[in-house]
């Protein structure tokens, strides 16, 4: 366990914390500007948000032939199940 009485240690420590914070606060801004985008979009493109919103993950993170097996695999028992 660190020593927090140590001067040193507590101010190196506050200061993490601090840094921590500037950036939190700078990914809620940024969360709040894609709000903002995904409404635009919305509206001027006629589509919901969750799919705008689930399309640009899927965009950002480069992983569509995953989604394609997941989506693949929730159908094929999904289909399973459902047919009686």
């Amino acid at each position: 366990m660190i020593d927090l009485t140590d001067e040193k240690t507590k101010k190196e420590l506050l200061d993490v914390v601090k840094e921590i914070s500037i950036q939190l606060e700078a990914m809620d801004e940024c969360r709040e500007q894609i709000k903002e985008i995904i409404v635009a979009a919305s509206e001027t493109f006629e589509l919901p948000k969750p799919l705008i919103r689930k399309v640009s993950r899927l965009y950002y993170k480069k992983n569509a032939a995953q989604f394609e097996n997941e989506t693949a695999d929730i159908k094929n028992v999904y289909k399973h199940i459902t047919l009686v």
